[in-house]
């Protein structure tokens, strides 16, 4: 069989915010595309869709719940749209508590957090660490320090008049998702002892575990989905680095009749 090849690349992507399309117009209209197969040859593209995403994963937000006086203030987290690892996470959620004035200086000046996220790749899980308030600053290893302003400091509410420990609110099932967490607020009930959540379902970091790969010159009668030309995953792709794929057979599919462009669409 005579094989043609058609390449796609950043010349051919649609300028239409996205960055998902490519659209190759075969010159002169001399592509009809009549009794024609086509498949993927191969795919390299970078490893860089975003994890969080307002649009695409609704997967942006979460509250953290934190004690303060006789009562406690609740604090909603927005991540901006990108590429997140817990860590990454935890940072957000410690400059939102900053903001708020939800934390405390030792002495040597770095800020304490009573609320921490990271990964525990022994049990494949998002852990969240939560740690008791005190009710006063501590001397342990010298002298402490409130926030200049709001919540704990000395002219905000201050801090708890018990010691309990910061919650952890999963408001978006969606962001939930990627921390491995269900809805629900993290510990259930108030609590005055330091304890750890692990996920209490397989985290999804990267909302995204592969690519299906849509042409509309595809034609598969037998299916919804009839323009499903391929399918590939990242592979040990890190991010920022080149996604390649190549099939070790070609998946040969029929085509429309009468086409004279083809838009490519990675999702």
């Amino acid at each position: 069989m005579c094989a043609s090849f058609v390449k796609l690349d950043s010349t051919n992507l649609i300028q239409d915010g996205y960055n998902s399309t490519w659209k190759y117009s075969f010159p002169g209209s001399a592509a009809d595309f009549r009794d024609v197969v086509c498949a993927v040859q191969s795919i390299t593209m970078y490893n860089s869709k975003y994890s969080i995403d307002a649009m695409q994963f609704q997967n942006t937000s979460l509250k953290t719940e934190v004690p303060t006086a006789a009562t406690t203030s609740t604090i909603r987290i927005n991540l901006p749209d990108g590429i997140y690892s817990y860590d990454d996470i935890n940072h957000s959620i410690q400059t939102a508590l900053v903001n708020a004035g939800a934390y405390l200086i030792d002495p040597t000046g770095n800020n304490v957090f009573f609320l921490k996220l990271s990964e525990n790749s022994v049990y494949y899980a998002c852990q969240v660490d939560f740690s008791p308030t005190p009710t006063t600053l501590p001397t342990l290893g010298g002298t402490w320090t409130r926030p200049a302003t709001d919540l704990h400091s000395a002219g905000g509410t201050g801090l708890p008049t018990t010691t309990h420990v910061p919650r952890l609110i999963i408001d978006n099932a969606e962001f939930g998702k990627v921390l491995g967490l269900v809805s629900g607020t993290y510990p259930a009930a108030s609590a005055t002892v330091a304890s750890a959540q692990l996920s209490n379902v397989i985290p999804q970091i990267h909302p995204t575990s592969s690519y299906i790969v849509r042409c509309d010159l595809i034609k598969i009668e037998y299916v919804a989905s009839g323009d499903i030309v391929s399918a590939c995953d990242r592979s040990d792709a890190e991010i920022g680095k080149l996604i390649s794929y190549k099939p070790s057979q070609y998946a040969w599919m029929n085509c429309h009749n009468g086409y004279d462009y083809q838009h490519l669409q990675p999702k």
